[in-house]
Parts: structure tokens; sequence; C-alpha cells
């Protein structure tokens, strides 16, 4: 059985009409792991690999053929030799005819010939060494695709969250201005602010319809993306549970890439195809190494198919020594050194990545609270701010462009709060993700 490192903890279909019950972030992930097509191919290029190991382990067995074969001749050698085998040979009819003209004559063989690889000089072995880094390669990378899509999923899911929280902030700040306006022009036909003023206030409202349309046009976007991670229709409506608190991420930085670089499944797959590059040079062997099979064979011969008048075997033993091919084996070894070498270097620069992404997503994450407590105070102080901007308006204390300026600031504050908000989760995850552990089981320091 396989061992999948994003272990789901819930698994229920998953709602998809409309009026359909919420669907949660554990759903989500559920879906995309059983329809993503990202991850079927994945899981079939690794069936794939775990049958070419399969294969190449064949080759240490015999083989055993059967073989039907008709001749119809009347070669004098082939004429001779057929009736010798077939047992049909007349010595006095040989001698009273003419032996350089025979009649033409009809032969069927059947042969059974079983062959026995003895030595290769390491080659079958090697192979089979290769086949088996390579199935296990293809394997972590299954693994490690279902990891990338169950990110790739709470990453869609998150953004459409925040997308639909979107759109409720710019409808109630909206909604915060229709009112606005609607004073604006009760004060203004009691003649207590200019015309000019309700001009500004609906100028005010008619940006804020742009923003509600294009945050509705966002959040359609968002649920397009999920759907697409999910690998379902695309136009398939969700209503989204609300979104769980942000995993915490304990340990120091030192940890997370520590771990990384040891459990990071596509980087534990490039390694394995990196060990079955090496032994690509062990493949081509020395020609003082030979290789040794053993051949044996039993044929029936007769006129007739499948026929058994006359019969014969034969056990051979050869061995085959490759003493001279222009320099093609030389050659074929120098290039799987300098391979395996680019690999290595590969698998160095790998690795560097790899911790540069985790350092990135540490870093990352620290930001994105600080980020989020300062948004936090801020939007605290936007929210004040335009009480009392709102409160000396009615007072004739302020004019509307006051207002309308602090609605402006209570509004940036609130996307600014809602983004830094929403990154503290996205950072999190990505932190457990890129140090190769599971976004979804996140409580647990890495190891």
């Amino acid at each position: 059985m396989r061992w999948f490192p994003l272990t789901i903890l819930i698994s229920v279909a998953v709602p998809t009409g409309v009026g359909a019950q919420e669907l949660s972030m554990e759903q989500a992930v559920a879906t995309a792991l059983a329809n993503n097509p990202a991850i079927q191919a994945a899981d079939e290029r690794s069936k794939a690999a775990a049958a070419r190991s399969k294969q190449a382990k064949g080759h240490r067995w015999f083989s055993l053929d059967l073989s039907e074969i008709y001749s119809y001749t009347n070669n004098p050698a082939e004429v001779f030799a057929f009736k010798l085998n077939q047992g049909r040979f007349d010595f006095g009819e040989f001698t009273m005819t003419d032996p350089n003209n025979p009649d033409w004559l009809s032969t069927w063989i059947t042969s059974l010939e079983l062959t026995v690889p003895i030595y290769t000089g390491g080659q079958l072995g090697n192979r089979i060494d290769q086949a088996d880094h390579m199935a296990s390669a293809e394997e972590l990378r299954f693994a490690h695709a279902r990891n990338q899509a169950a990110f790739d999923t709470i990453t869609a899911y998150t953004n459409r969250a925040k997308a639909r929280e979107q759109v409720g902030l710019m409808t109630q700040s909206r909604a915060t201005t229709a009112e606005h306006v609607s004073l604006a022009e009760s004060y203004a036909e009691q003649g207590l602010i200019l015309d000019a003023e309700v001009l500004k206030a609906r100028v005010f409202l008619a940006q804020m319809d742009e923003f509600v349309a294009q945050a509705n046009n966002g959040a359609r976007l968002a649920e397009a993306a999920l759907n697409f991670e999910m690998g379902t229709d695309q136009n398939t409506p969700r209503q989204i549970a609300p979104l769980p608190p942000p995993p915490t991420a304990p340990g120091d930085l030192e940890d997370w890439v520590d771990a990384a670089v040891e459990r990071r499944r596509d980087l534990r797959a490039a390694r394995m195809e990196l060990e079955a590059g090496r032994l690509e040079e062990k493949t081509t062997k020395p020609w003082y190494l030979p290789e040794v099979a053993a051949r044996g064979k039993y044929e029936l011969y007769d006129d007739a198919i499948f026929g058994s008048n006359g019969h014969s075997g034969s056990i051979v033993a050869f061995a085959r020594f490759s003493l001279f091919q222009g320099g093609s084996d030389s050659a074929s070894r120098e290039a799987a050194h300098h391979e395996a070498a680019a690999g290595e270097a590969d698998i160095q620069r790998f690795e560097e990545g790899v911790r540069l992404e985790v350092q990135q997503a540490w870093h990352d994450l620290h930001t994105s609270h600080a980020r989020h407590d300062t948004a936090t105070n801020s939007l605290a102080a936007a929210r004040e701010a335009l009480r009392v901007r709102e409160h000396r308006f009615k007072q004739g204390l302020d004019k509307m462009i006051d207002l309308l300026d602090a609605e402006t600031a209570l509004r940036e504050a609130e996307l600014r709060e809602l983004v830094a908000r929403f990154d503290v989760s996205l950072s999190a995850y990505r932190l457990f993700f890129v140090s190769g552990g599971s976004p979804i089981q996140s409580t647990e320091e890495p190891s």
C-alpha cells in the first residue's frame, strides 16, 4: 500500500449544486486528490515505472519460445537434411535418384527453445537497479504531486474566501457611500451644502460601483480556479465554509530548512534519478568481461503441421567478448560519467533552491504576521477617523471631500487588513508545503 504524505481526515462527497451544504477545505482537498488530472498523470507514470522495474527483473529469468516454421524447397542440401530430420531418409532411394535435382519437399518444423542468461558482466544487475531507482523516483513524484495538488487547492480555497470577503467589504463600503450621498442630497435641498458637494459624492458612488463589479468578477474567477484545482467543472457554484484558523509553525528556521532538504519528495526523486544515472557508467562493461548464456532446443520435423515423425535436440553454451566497437563503448562510458557529474551539480542547485524557498516562506510568514498587526491597528484608526468625519460633516464642520477621503482611507485600510490576514494563512500553508510537510496536518513540528 502506498503511503501518502497528505492525510485527509475528512473525505465526503462534495456538493455540486446550488443550495447544497458548504464546502470545507478538507472536502475540497479530498476532491482534488480524487479528480485532479496532474495527480492521475503522476500515478500513471509511477505505475509505468513500477512495471518497467518488473520488466527489468524479468530478464534474469530464462526465456522460452515456441515457433512453427514451414519450408518448401528443392535445394539439394536442404532436401537431404530435411529428409534426415523428418526420419524419412531412404539410402536406396537416394542412390536411385539424382541428388543434385531432387523433388520439391514440404517440411514443418516445430521448435521449442530455452535461453538462460548466466553472466552479463554486471549489465543486467545494473539495469535492474536503475529501473528500481526510477520506480522509486516516480513514486516520490506521485506523492509530491498529491502534496502539490493539496497546496494548490488550499491556495485556491483561501483565495475564494478572500474574494468572497472582499465582495462583502466593497458592498458594505458602497452602502456607506450611498448613505452619505443621500445625506448630502438632503443637506443640499436644505441649502446647507453646495450642489458641487453632492456631485462629488455621486462620482465617488460611481467609483464604488466599479469596485463592487471588480470584486464580483474576482470572486467568479476565484471560484473557477478552485474548481480547476479540484478537477471539477469550472462553472460549478461553490458555497465554501469559513476559512479555518491559519496553522501554527513552531520551530526555528534551521529546523525547517533541514527538514525540507531531508523530506522534500521531489528532491528525493531527483536524488534517485541521479543514482540511476551513476549506474549508467557501470552498465557499459569492459571488453574483458564476457556475456555468457546457455541455450537448449528441441525440434519436431514432419511434412504435416505440428507433426513429430522426426525429432532432435541440442544444448549450446556460448560466451562473447566485445573486443572492438570503434570506441563507441568508451565514448558511452565517458558520456555517462559527464551526465552523472551534471546531475550532481543539478542536485546541489536543487538543494540550495529548496533552502532558499524555505527561507523565503519562513520570512514571508513572519512578515505577514507583522503586516497584519500593523494593518489591524490602521484599520481601527481609520474607522475612528471616519466616525469623527461623519460626525463633523453632520455638524457642518467638514466638507463632503473630507468625508469621502475618510471613506477612501477606511476602504484602503480594510483591504490591507484583508490581504494581510489571508497572507498569514497562505504563508503558513506554503511553509509547510515547501518544507515537504503536509499542508493539512500542519500542527506538527518539522523533524
